[in-house]
This record gives structure tokens, C-alpha cells and sequence, in this order.
């Protein structure tokens, strides 16, 4: 069952005091510095040379070609509960999650901690992972 250990839950709540939501709900995501390896793309995007499916396309292609290469960062936001439909929320230790059942079943085996200025996902045997490599791991079985 996914857990959120004692300093996950402090820096949830220090995170959820900072925002002026009347119910706060948490939303796990990852962010990633792309550097210069997105840099055709954007060009693609600014300069309207392409179609949407193009550029949906072309940054498939090129995620395939590069995406070993980026280093994501597990983020906690905020959000209003309002905002989702109550079969999407799930509670653990008096935190609200935005999690559906897919992602639920994904992070079954998962606790949430913090540490080090940063959040992390830790499987029952203590390794880390991101939510891409969880994905990827669930689609496998």
C-alpha cells in the first residue's frame, strides 16, 4: 500500500501552507531540465512551421532518441479538490492525492519520503524510482 513517511508529510503540509486552496489536494509529478535537447522542437512550436499531430510526433521521436539522457526531479504541487472527481482522490496518512486507480496500482508497493531538500519514491526494497520508470515497470508485467 502507498505510504508517506513522517518528512514527506511535513514538507506536503509546509508546500500545501503556502497556497490560499480552501481544500488542498497533492499532485505527484516530475519535471526535467531538457537542456539544448529539445531546442528543434521549440523552434518548431514558436515559429508555427508545423501542424500539432507534426510536433506531437516529432517530440515522440525525439523523447525516444534522448529521453535516457534526462534527469527528472519528483515534485509535489497543489490543487484545489474541487478540481477532480472523487473516484481520482485518495487519501493516505490525512493527505489528499490526486491518484487514480492506475496510478494507485502503481504505486502500491511505494512510500513517499523526503529527504535531502528532495522528494523520492522508495519500492519495499528501499530503491528509488521515478513515476517514468514505475510506468515502465508496470507496463512490463
Amino acid at each position: 500500500m502507498f505510504a508517506v513517511t513522517d518528512s514527506a508529510f511535513a514538507e506536503i503540509q509546509r508546500i500545501f501552507r503556502g497556497f490560499h486552496c480552501e481544500a488542498p489536494v497533492a499532485r505527484l509529478y516530475e519535471k526535467a531540465d531538457t537542456g539544448d535537447l529539445f531546442n528543434d522542437l521549440k523552434e518548431s512550436v514558436l515559429d508555427k512551421s508545423k501542424t500539432e499531430d507534426e510536433i506531437r510526433k516529432a517530440a515522440r521521436s525525439r523523447f525516444a532518441e534522448v529521453g535516457n539522457q534526462l534527469e527528472s526531479t519528483l515534485e509535489v504541487g497543489v490543487s484545489e479538490r474541487a478540481e477532480f472527481r472523487a473516484e481520482d482522490l485518495f487519501e493516505v496518512g490525512g493527505i489528499t492525492f490526486v491518484m487514480g486507480p492506475e496510478a494507485r496500482q502503481m504505486l502500491s508497493d511505494c512510500s513517499l519520503t523526503f529527504e535531502n531538500g528532495r522528494f523520492l519514491l522508495l519500492d519495499s526494497d528501499g530503491a528509488a524510482h521515478t513515476l517514468l520508470s514505475l510506468a515502465r515497470k508496470s507496463a512490463n508485467c
